[in-house]
């Protein structure tokens, strides 16, 4: 065989060989992936493997995406394939459970009357551009549908949780069973009815509409077979009663859990606060021991006040008695950088949570047991008696006792994940017997009212939530009243709490992801350097206004001043201050050149290092090849030569 025909064989033999092994890792290892980025963005978690593997029945993804409109957005491009690639993923580590579909959206098609039918929201970069659809549907075998309406670069770290959660919800459609325990007239299945839905504030309605929610009695011996408990200032409980909490979150392990120190929706309840009376009422207060205890968690007996997130009231000034709007620290609201962000459950809150007489909560560590905050007061604060606090004390009472030196940053919502052991280690707590009459006989012991083999540890981790206030979900704290609008997201931490807790045990394992567009540290390094001198410059500037400030108010001291620094507009100015501010107005101009000097170079330096990271990442690679094609011909030129 010649030299030539054995050189096409060979490259057609090599040819078939790469197509055939193509399509065999195509059809045969589909679920396989080398993912070598740090943050592991192309690796499913654990909880969305679980998920799928848990599918009985297939599953369409279909994504709704408007190319040609998407063009004008080289971000939401960038973001098209991040989520491209995510859905794709989820398909080859479904085995064939899941299907992907991807629909490109044009304008005046019937693929933009099907998106706009099914919910998928339209989005425009600027006005008058054409519609940008890029939303998902899901849909099983027996057409149950859920959709994502738009994908938000914004939340691109909980782009694993929002598909993983449509395809549980795919294959688990039936709402959250939620038991509900509280001494508060809160009773979401009567939100439905039209009389006496009125009385139910937001949160108790959107709780009836969105979740399938059992209120039970105050004397409940047992609880039902649920998703998540719910305890919201629950009043006194009996021994029983917990022992029934305690073995409920050792098989279950859900609960959400709000407690307070002093409610003022249960004095409200009991008929409202007084005047005229000079006797505080006793301050209506809520505690889950020993529970709390054997998990680790003590609730404050006293009232957290915060200074710097208080919330406006309406009240007389005490020098001038005109009606004044003033901070109340008894009232205080969590602003969003100061919730989790990378909790699921306060993560997409945008405008914080407002609470009222919350208490502060703390913990000790336990082996087995993590706890994370979920939201933190600021570090102004101070913590006051409960029975003061009901007093409602004005806040210009509370300034004059504030304490000079600073506070600490308090706990007032947490999540607590971890195996727990029983608080009754020697099982069930006995039935005290009722007081007989005289002649009267015992009845028999009523039978156990917790069914199953009685656990001393969690079946698995649990997940319970800790707030500690229950007045945040009264709809005077963030419901406009002359709208019915909300101000503050505190129905949405509460249902976003519970609704997460009511998920499967893979959806509640799931966290937030870091994005796939990072910054780069090199560059915000600069910018932080640059940052600090512009700030430096800024206070060099500041000090030498208040020097000048300062020699202006000596001269009208020594009366050689014009009188125009004293308040008389019409003076004219002496040559000592002419000399003076024009000395100022040199050196503020001497400083704003040199805080633009220091713009420019940051801008030269971004520069520079950008065409470095350019040439290292576009030319260094070819270069390099080239070079070495170059020294390779040139060696073997040179061996050639020397065999002559």
């Amino acid at each position: 065989m010649s030299a030539r025909r054995y050189a096409f064989f060979a490259a057609l033999a090599l040819f078939i060989a790469f197509v055939s092994a193509n399509v065999i890792a195509n059809s045969w290892f589909r679920g396989w992936r080398l993912d070598l980025t740090e943050s592991r963005l192309y690796s499913l978690s654990e909880g969305t493997r679980r998920t799928l593997d848990d599918l009985s029945e297939p599953v369409e993804l279909k994504l709704y995406y408007s190319r040609d409109a998407a063009a004008v957005s080289p971000q939401l491009q960038a973001y098209a394939a991040r989520v491209r690639e995510m859905l794709q993923t989820f398909q080859a580590r479904s085995r064939g459970r899941v299907r992907f579909v991807e629909v490109n959206v044009e304008p005046f098609t019937e693929q933009e009357d099907q998106a706009v039918e099914l919910g998928i929201e339209p989005y425009r970069p600027y006005q008058g551009a054409d519609p940008i659809y890029f939303g998902l549907t899901g849909a099983n075998a027996i057409d149950d549908q859920r959709i994502i309406p738009l994908f938000d670069p914004q939340r691109e770290a909980f782009l694993e949780y929002e598909i993983t959660r449509l395809i549980y919800e795919l294959e688990n459609p039936n709402p959250v069973r939620v038991a509900l325990i509280t001494s508060l007239p809160i009773d979401p299945a009567a939100a439905s009815d039209p009389l006496a839905g009125r009385a139910q504030n937001l949160f108790a309605t959107e709780m009836g509409r969105l979740l399938n929610v059992t209120k039970l009695a105050p004397d409940f011996s047992e609880i039902p077979d649920v998703d998540v408990l719910a305890i919201i200032h629950p009043g006194q409980l009996s021994p029983q009663q917990l022992y029934a909490i305690d073995q409920f979150v050792l098989r279950k392990g859900r609960a959400f859990v709000a407690l307070d120190p002093a409610s003022l929706s249960a004095e409200q309840a009991a008929g409202g606060f007084d005047p005229f009376n000079p006797v505080a009422p006793a301050p209506t207060a809520s505690t889950l021991e020993p529970l709390l205890a054997q998990w680790g968690v003590a609730l404050t007996p006293g009232v957290v006040l915060d200074l710097d997130g208080a919330l406006p009231v309406r009240v007389q000034d005490p020098t001038s008695g005109q009606p004044v709007d003033a901070p109340q620290p008894l009232f205080f609201t969590v602003p969003a950088e100061q919730l989790d962000r990378e909790d699921l459950m306060t993560a997409w809150l945008g405008r914080g949570v407002n609470f009222g007489l919350a208490g502060g909560l703390t913990w000790t560590e336990r082996e087995g047991v993590q706890i994370q905050p979920l939201a933190r007061t600021s570090g102004r604060t101070m913590r006051m008696p409960a029975a003061e606090a009901m007093m409602r004390p004005t806040p210009f009472d509370i300034l004059r006792m504030w304490p000079q030196g600073g506070g600490r940053i308090e706990t007032v919502a947490l999540r607590l994940s971890g195996n727990l052991e029983t608080a009754f280690p020697n099982g069930a707590p006995a039935v005290a017997p009722a007081p007989l009459a005289e002649g009267e006989t015992a009845p028999p012991p009523p039978p156990p009212a917790q069914t199953g083999e009685p656990l001393t540890r969690s079946a698995a981790p649990v997940e319970i939530v800790v707030v500690s206030d229950v007045d945040f979900l009264a709809d005077d704290f963030y419901v406009d009243p002359t709208n019915g609008g909300t101000a503050a997201d505190n129905a949405a931490f509460a249902l976003n709490a519970i609704d997460v807790l009511g998920g499967s045990d893979a959806l509640v394992s799931l966290r937030s992801r870091a994005p796939s567009l990072r910054r780069m540290e090199l560059v915000d390094d600069m910018e932080a350097d640059a940052q600090r001198r512009i700030q430096r410059r800024q206070e060099e500037l500041r000090a030498e206004l208040q020097e000048t400030e300062a020699r202006l108010a000596e001269m009208q001291e020594r009366g050689r001043g014009s009188g125009f620094f004293a308040g008389d507009l019409g003076a004219e100015l002496t040559p000592e201050e002419n000399i003076e501010i024009e000395r100022f107005r040199a050196r503020a101009l001497e400083v704003r050149a040199e805080l633009r000097s220091v713009e420019r170079e940051l801008r030269g330096d971004i520069d520079r290092l950008q065409a470095l990271m350019v040439f290292i990442n576009v030319w260094l690679a070819p270069l390099l090849v080239a070079g070495a094609g170059l020294f390779l011909f040139w060696r073997r030129q040179r061996r050639g030569s020397a065999r002559r």
